[in-house]
């Protein structure tokens, strides 16, 4: 009698053990934030990177979808997707670049002006006459738009002619003394209070600077949907950026 009150307790307890191990179903459903929280990737050019930073931030306080940037010149970016690199958004500062991959969707989305800077400590100035200068690779969109600009005013590059990989690499020059003078983008000078923009080169002078978005997976869609919102574009003029009309 004692051994069949005893199994009944030992079966009775392997079955409230048994009834408290957690369905695979519920491991299953615990697993799923974690997919569905991957961040959108998103690669841009280097003259966005606090526009782009701004208008992240924004998407996923109003999405709770975390997003992951990557910034440089956009030849490289380019490169780096056809490589395999996972990038979800590209947004670059030259359409041609979106020519050589495979897209979802692609529009055109803001424009820039071309512009010399130079140190702000820097008495007198003059493109013809300055004894260093630097620009972008010439792959790198703006270092073609400022070739094609000095070519246009007939101004010859220095010898001592210093190459960044990025605008931000110029900017970074001639903030830092290592060249007298940079051509960037007007949103790059208005970043670095060490530079004041010396001179501003005529639209007519160069090919139109443009920024365009390529969505590269179906992840991005909707970060790259926002991106021609009022909010994001009111936020990119704010940065002086140029909308497209």
């Amino acid at each position: 009698m004692r051994w069949a009150l005893a199994l009944g307790f030992l079966l009775a307890a392997c079955s409230s053990d048994k009834s408290a191990s957690p369905k695979p179903a519920d491991t299953k459903a615990e697993a799923m934030p974690a997919a569905a929280g991957e961040p959108v990737v998103i690669y841009a050019a280097s003259s966005l990177k606090e526009l782009v930073t701004e208008l992240g931030d924004s998407w996923t306080k109003k999405t709770g979808q975390a997003v992951r940037l990557q910034f440089e010149a956009s030849s490289t970016l380019a490169r780096q997707i056809k490589e395999g690199a996972p990038a979800d958004v590209f947004i670059t500062a030259s359409p041609e670049w979106l020519d050589q991959l495979k897209v979802i969707e692609r529009f055109d989305w803001l424009s820039n002006t071309l512009v010399c800077v130079v140190r702000k400590d820097l008495a007198s100035f003059d493109l013809k006459t300055v004894e260093s200068l630097a620009l972008a690779n010439e792959q790198v969109p703006a270092g073609k738009y400022a070739k094609a600009a000095l070519a246009h005013l007939g101004i010859k590059p220095p010898e001592r002619t210093i190459y960044g990989s990025n605008v931000r690499d110029v900017l970074s020059k001639v903030s830092q003394g290592g060249a007298q003078a940079g051509i960037v983008y007007a949103t790059d000078a208005a970043v670095d209070p060490a530079v004041h923009v010396a001179m501003t080169f005529p639209d007519e002078s160069h090919p139109k600077i443009l920024y365009s978005v390529g969505v590269i997976g179906e992840r991005g869609k909707g970060f790259a949907s926002s991106l021609k919102e009022s909010a994001s574009l009111a936020a990119a003029t704010k940065r002086g950026f140029i909308e497209i009309k």
